[in-house]
């Protein structure tokens, strides 16, 4: 299955709605700082990753489609 396909019900079971994959997440605030840390356990789970809390940044996180990036990059490695 598509990463994309795998990040977005993530996303949207936190938020509570649903979004674009190029939403803004952070910067309109649709998650907080809760949402982030619950967020980035279920990306860990479903993707077997661990994500360094380093990593938790705008860059990465503000949209699905830049967590996508950000996944493709943790499993290459």
């Amino acid at each position: 299955m598509e990463i994309t396909k795998r990040i977005k019900p993530l996303v949207e079971e936190i938020i509570f709605k649903e979004v674009g994959n190029d939403d803004p997440l952070y910067t309109s605030n649709l998650i907080d700082s809760m949402g982030t840390v619950d967020l980035a356990m279920m990306l860990e789970e479903e993707f077997s990753i661990k994500i360094d809390v380093r990593d938790i940044i705008e860059s990465n996180f503000d949209s699905i489609n830049k967590l996508t990036t950000y996944i493709k990059s943790r499993i290459s490695e």
